[in-house]
């Protein structure tokens, strides 16, 4: 059953710094913005058209960072959250992206940030919203996988549990839909399940178009199918209501342990559709007119709002602290009708947006509050990453990473979060940029310096960001960086997917059991059978037998 809507919110953090009197650990409630750009939010750049009273309280009691980094996209920056490793080290380099890929995002002994919380400290772990970590359609005995017909096949067997899902990866309660809004199916799955699946009168095929339902106006970019009752205007008013009841159930059931809450919104990915209404009364759609991505932000800056009110209600607010962060950059101005957005601009000074290498694309807003415990209304200009989140959330429940293939990429900035002190923070950062199966380019920050590698075309960009945020002036042809920049491409080159190929011939045992001296041009040759038969490939050729190599193929 929906929850009957009362209030909604948007994607936060919640923890709190320190332990209370009864030694119980902070709760963490982990609030994540979808396609919301640090220029969508009020206190960076001043270039948000929406006014965002509940974010400013946030930002004005808390902790504002400004030089934080997901990937360019939201499938990959999901894993890296949770993970606490670069997108590349899970099963796909460009990321898992759908249920129907037969796995998540999670390799071998890989432990997302609510197991270790779980199992290690004993927190009650929930997750609410987006997914889009991947699993696997439960199917009947050697049943087939159909993806037109994710619901009604009969080769599909839904009294079963959706596989490689949240409940295997830490969470103990979860309420999501696979890909969020942007496409089917259009059902929710509770705890693994898929809702309603014992009636199949409960579902349709929704075809793309607009369908007023009771909130507002539903809308389907992709068709497919999905539950009758499927209304993406109330897609964060649901969302909000689960979070509230799972924390009333958790007071009253478990007061003495700690809660994780991983709260994933729909906001602000397309389709826009807001909601008349938000749970408070407050019109939403048409406040900004023929503007609904405004009006989505308006929604969001109230359901941040919700979960304020909620902390401080439940008299939980010094035993919780709010994160408030985004999955990526905010969106392409050609996708939100962005002639009638007011000069709103997503991305602030930034260059670029979702999807590119380019700041725009993937430095992102992030703002904790812990009252009582950190600094108010100060800023944080130090480079972070969305994975540093895993080891600081560690840190701070007293615990270390479960193992070494989880929090890889990781850096506590707890202390920095308190004090300010920048001792101990990571000192550089990857990002990698993928188009369908394409290994488009990648980029190394060290410090205020940026290289960015054009993986297709060979070309090299440099950027100062300290003199130049906006990535306006190339530096790569002043051979005064020319050390530099083979220096960060060299370092670059070793956290990514495709290390380097090992110059000149080694010793191998050939496919034939003969011992020869080869090169990497020799596994090319017949990439599948050699790689397959000769281990040392794997080692000293990686862009050739590596797992990655269909995305680094383009590289020499």
């Amino acid at each position: 059953m929906v929850r009957c809507l009362s209030w909604a919110l948007p994607l936060l953090i919640v923890l709190n710094i320190t332990e209370n009197t009864f030694g119980k650990k902070p709760n963490i409630i982990l609030i994540v913005g979808d396609d919301v750009g640090q220029g969508d939010i009020p206190t960076y750049f001043d270039s948000s058209a929406v006014k965002m009273p509940n974010i400013d309280s946030l930002a004005d009691e808390g902790l504002v960072f400004t030089d934080t980094h997901s990937t360019p996209l939201c499938a990959p920056s999901r894993y890296v959250l949770l993970s606490g490793n670069y997108q590349h080290r899970g099963r796909i380099a460009k990321g898992t992206w759908s249920i129907f890929q037969n796995h998540n995002q999670f390799r071998g002994q890989q432990k997302s940030i609510a197991s270790a919380l779980r199992d290690g400290a004993g927190y009650h772990t929930a997750i609410f919203g987006k997914w889009h970590l991947g699993g696997k359609v439960p199917t009947i005995p050697q049943g087939v996988v159909d993806r037109n017909r994710p619901i009604s096949s009969s080769q599909h067997d839904w009294t079963l549990p959706l596989g490689d899902g949240p409940q295997d990866v830490g969470f103990d309660t979860s309420y999501i839909t696979s890909e969020g809004i942007q496409r089917g199916p259009y059902s929710f799955f509770r705890d693994g399940y898929l809702e309603q699946a014992d009636d199949i009168g409960a579902f349709k095929y929704w075809g793309i178009g607009e369908y007023l339902m009771p909130h507002g106006h539903s809308v389907i970019r992709e068709a497919g199918e999905g539950t009758r009752t499927w209304d993406s205007s109330a897609y964060n008013m649901i969302l909000v209501n689960e979070t509230k009841a799972f924390i009333e159930d958790h007071l009253a059931e478990r007061p003495n342990d700690p809660f994780f809450i991983d709260f994933s919104l729909g906001s602000v990915h397309l389709p826009h559709s807001p909601p008349d209404f938000y749970m408070d009364g407050t019109p939403v759609a048409g406040v900004y007119p023929d503007a609904p991505h405004l009006s989505m932000l308006l929604e969001m800056d109230k359901v941040v709002g919700s979960i304020i009110s909620l902390v401080k209600e439940k008299e939980i607010e010094e035993d919780t602290m709010i994160i408030f962060t985004s999955d990526n950059g905010g969106l392409n101005p050609d996708n939100t009708k962005g002639k009638l957005d007011r000069g709103h601009k997503s991305g602030g000074s930034l260059r670029g947006h979702k999807g590119m290498i380019y700041e725009g694309g993937h430095r992102v807003p992030m703002i904790i509050r812990h009252a009582g415990i950190l600094p108010k209304g100060e800023r944080r200009d130090h480079l972070l990453s969305l994975s540093d989140i895993y080891a600081t959330l560690c840190e701070l429940a007293g615990i270390q990473p479960p193992n070494k293939s989880s929090g890889q990429d990781s850096v506590s900035f707890l202390d920095y979060a308190k004090t300010g002190e920048e001792n101990g923070l990571r000192q550089s950062l990857g990002n990698w940029q993928y188009v369908t199966n394409v290994f488009k380019s990648d980029s190394l920050r060290r410090g205020n310096m940026k290289v960015i590698r054009n993986n297709l075309s060979s070309s090299i960009e440099l950027y100062d960001l300290d003199k130049d945020l906006s990535e306006s002036k190339n530096l790569s042809s002043d051979i005064r960086y020319d050390s530099l920049i083979k220096s960060m491409l060299d370092a670059l080159d070793q956290v990514g997917p495709c290390p380097r190929n090992a110059a000149g011939k080694f010793r191998i045992t050939d496919e034939r059991g003969n011992l020869s001296r080869v090169g990497c041009e020799w596994f090319a040759e017949k990439r599948k059978k050699r790689c397959r038969l000769v281990k040392k490939g794997k080692k000293k050729c990686p862009r050739i037998c590596g797992r990655h190599n269909t995305f680094c193929n383009v590289l020499s």
